[in-house]
């Protein structure tokens, strides 16, 4: 694997890093001569380019819910604030260019049409496009329905099994650092705060790791020192370099065997969360599919104002334009959550994870001394009842009596 800028997404399978890299021919010393670009990485750069604002538009579907959320999503106007806010929608926003297309040849079948019948356009000579029977479109409507409805439901679960995985996470960070505060000595602090900053550094790496555009050094500025950040900037894998030293730091640590066992069953989590992360965003549904899919949804758009003109005339064109919304906002859905971790607030949840991590840490003082006085509190009540019966023994003699 090459050894570049993790920064530069798109051109890091094409350009050396200033450290080198090493395998694949390549030496420390510098970069070989310059090769030709695989034709894939081009046309990502020229996709990414010129769908910049669209992609933008992602960080809008980051959702956070809280209460005050859920009470607006289950008012009753919601049907009425959706459907007045649908020209507003930014996934309807994202489809101008094919319902362009849609809009374009309703209106040009409207004119061509309106033409012949005013003969405008010579019938002898101008032939008719319409079509005689909707029958084919009305069967293949339910082909239709059956692709998107597979698209947005394989597509989903992609989503839901992004969340659980980060849902996972959020949870063994807590565990983990937990686990420092509990299993470490009140000796060993030096450890124990490298503990709970390797973890949060984990969660900042793999979110940089999945989502462009992410300041890792920024977020861990006030978490990890100087020589502790350089470290992890200069790594060739940033996530799999804060779980590694996470791993050292947990063997280092004075412990009994069964308590480190359980620390690491943790980091294996956190690195089995890294493969199904790295798993759901390397691989796309088959492009095939959304190949296919696109041809068919489009083509019999295309086709729709032809069945529709001889009944409807130029309501056609409104209705060409509504139903292309609906269909088309439908496969936009299901392209824009593949791809869960640009829609997920992973941001979010990792600025909940390092709260949580480092209230543990600190507060672990606090909750040891609470714990010491509960001990010396239950031994001085022990010595001063001075072998009197307990209440839970004269209440269990009552009840036998009864």
């Amino acid at each position: 694997a090459l050894a570049c800028s993790r920064d530069d997404h798109f051109s890091k399978m094409q350009v050396c890093s200033q450290r080198g890299v090493i395998g694949l021919g390549l030496t420390r010393k510098g970069c070989p001569a310059p090769v030709k670009p695989i034709r894939p990485a081009r046309r990502a750069i020229n996709v990414v380019a010129c769908s910049a604002d669209k992609q933008d538009t992602r960080i809008f579907r980051r959702t956070v819910a809280d209460s005050a959320f859920w009470e607006r999503h289950r008012t009753e106007d919601r049907y009425t604030k959706n459907l007045l806010s649908m020209i507003q929608s930014r996934i309807i926003m994202n489809l101008y260019r094919p319902l362009s297309w849609v809009l374009s040849v309703a209106v040009v079948v409207g004119l061509y049409e309106t033409a012949r019948d005013q003969g405008t356009l010579d019938p002898n000579i101008f032939p008719e496009f319409l079509l005689a029977n909707p029958q084919p479109q009305m069967l293949t409507s339910f082909a239709v329905s059956l692709l998107l409805s597979a698209r947005t439901s394989q597509s989903y679960d992609r989503w839901w099994e992004a969340r659980k995985v980060w849902g996972g996470i959020l949870n063994r960070v807590r565990d983990v650092t937990t686990q420092c505060a509990v299993f470490f000595p009140e000796d060993q602090q030096l450890l124990r705060q490298a503990c709970g900053r390797w973890t949060i550094a984990f969660t900042r790496a793999l979110h940089a790791h999945l989502q462009d555009n992410v300041d890792v050094k920024g977020h861990l500025r006030d978490v990890l020192s100087a020589s502790e950040m350089e470290m992890l900037l200069n790594s060739q894998h940033r996530v799999v370099k804060s779980l590694s030293v996470l791993a050292e730091v947990i063997k280092q640590a004075p412990m009994n065997p069964l308590q480190q066992q359980m620390m690491m069953t943790n980091v294996q989590f956190f690195y089995d969360a890294l493969g199904m992360c790295e798993r759901i965003y390397r691989t796309p549904m088959p492009l095939v599919y959304t190949r296919h899919t696109s041809r068919f949804l489009m083509i019999w758009l295309t086709t729709l104002p032809f069945g529709l003109w001889t009944q409807f005339h130029w309501a056609t064109i409104p209705i060409c334009l509504l139903v292309g919304s609906l269909l088309l906002g439908i496969d936009e859905i299901g392209v824009q959550i593949e791809e869960p971790f640009g829609v997920l607030p992973l941001d979010a949840i990792c600025t909940r994870a390092e709260l949580d991590a480092r209230q543990v840490l600190n507060e672990s003082g606090l909750a040891s001394e609470y714990a010491e006085t509960l001990v010396i509190g239950e031994q001085k009540h022990s010595n001063g009842l001075n072998g009197a019966k307990q209440p839970w023994e004269v209440a269990t003699k009552v009840g036998a009596s009864r």
